[in-house]
């Protein structure tokens, strides 16, 4: 039996690799269908990259902030291209090129949410973009920096929290927060799913526009059916705000 088992599976591979050549081309086409280009803003603190993902004449604005590991990794990467395949004009930028080292310090933490402010600025200047809907979305240190730049008024329509942190400076200085979406895994080592109870809380005692969600099977970052749930949810809270 186990020999007529392993021969069948023989058979099979041609087939399989037929599948894998024809699937190939596929998801290529499918990665090719957002444009991709580069841009940098100057100020006088600093000189900032950034990359720009989808259609400029999209109707609304996802700004991506990625996590402590920086823009390179792939996964932010992803997520600024699957948001982008979804209608939006998405802005991913490299706001570690403002300070001279990556550690969360309280004046890191400042000079990234001066970069991301800036960067928001900056798009806003031109006639066409004045009246644009923003959204913000950070992961893990990115949505730290995204959680201290809303809650200092950061003016955005929504922001999504994806398993970050407010900072404590930011949080004892609270001004106000565009409506909010938390994400979280429970079992987060890194930083604890406290957090984003603590932040349920702040919207309580606030009074703002809040929806949260905690993933009782994820640790640190999303994987498989709970990184689509959290595409999902932030889809849909994007659409409701943006």
């Amino acid at each position: 039996m186990q020999t007529a088992g392993h021969g069948a599976a023989l058979n099979l591979l041609p087939v399989i690799a037929t599948l894998l050549l024809l699937a190939q081309p596929i998801r290529l086409l499918a990665q090719t269908r957002v444009a991709v280009t580069s841009g940098v803003i100057q100020t006088q603190q600093h000189t900032m990259r950034y990359e720009t993902f989808g259609d400029p004449s999209s109707p609304a604005t996802i700004i991506v902030l990625h996590g402590a590991s920086g823009p390179s990794i792939p996964f932010y990467q992803e997520q600024a291209t699957f948001f982008a395949s979804h209608g939006y004009l998405v802005l991913f930028p490299h706001y570690f090129d403002a300070t001279t080292d990556h550690s969360p310090s309280d004046a890191n933490y400042r000079a990234w949410v001066q970069a991301v402010t800036d960067l928001l600025i900056d798009q806003r200047s031109s006639s066409e973009n004045n009246k644009r809907h923003f959204g913000l979305i950070g992961m893990s240190m990115g949505s730290s920096v995204a959680l201290a730049a809303g809650s200092q008024g950061l003016p955005v329509q929504a922001i999504a929290d994806w398993y970050g942190a407010l900072p404590d400076s930011f949080f004892y200085n609270f001004k106000s927060m565009a409506p909010l979406l938390i994400l979280h895994g429970e079992h987060d080592r890194n930083i604890p799913v406290a957090n984003a109870h603590q932040l349920q809380r702040l919207c309580e005692l606030k009074d703002l526009t809040c929806d949260s969600h905690l993933y009782p099977d994820q640790d640190h970052g999303f994987t498989g059916a709970a990184l689509q749930d959290a595409q999902q949810r932030t889809l849909a809270f994007f659409a409701k705000h943006l």
